[in-house]
């Protein structure tokens, strides 16, 4: 991200409640030190077969991969919000994985969301044109009523 931030409050995790939220984590810092073709075919892969996230299910798993993560409380976006895809995908649901931009002033951004309303987030993101959109396969349009005709 490119916007100044301070650290997201951290609540601690009981330690039975951690080991499923440090692994998502450590699968969010390999995965985006893929090309990001790579990352998003990966991305795209790992939401085949998940049902859609409930806001109550995504904001938990943002929450807890902030809870074991300094960097994702901090302004590492693109390594909390696949962690956290990566976390709610683990326990059976997938949020929409948004990558966006905003030209003024020029900020670049990741997040997840639910039903088109940003989970957890304190920015304004009415502003960013999102550019990639990683949906629940069940939730994806068909290609016949996607706008541009030519389907995601």
């Amino acid at each position: 991200m490119t916007l100044p931030m301070t650290l997201e409050p951290r609540t601690p995790l009981p330690l039975h409640r951690r080991p499923l939220p440090l692994l998502a984590v450590a699968a969010g810092r390999l995965l985006i030190t893929l090309s990001p073709a790579r990352m998003e075919w990966a991305l795209r892969r790992l939401s085949r077969g998940a049902r859609p996230a409930t806001q109550a299910e995504a904001l938990r798993a943002r929450s807890d991969v902030v809870s074991v993560s300094r960097r994702a409380a901090g302004q590492y976006c693109l390594e909390r919000s696949v962690a956290a895809a990566v976390l709610a995908r683990l326990r059976g649901s997938w949020p929409d994985w948004v990558s966006g931009v905003s030209l003024m002033p020029f900020a670049a951004h990741a997040w997840i969301e639910v039903d088109g309303r940003p989970v957890g987030e304190s920015l304004r993101l009415d502003a960013f044109q999102k550019n990639i959109v990683i949906s629940c396969p069940h939730t994806r349009r068909s290609r016949a009523n996607h706008p541009t005709g030519r389907g995601k």
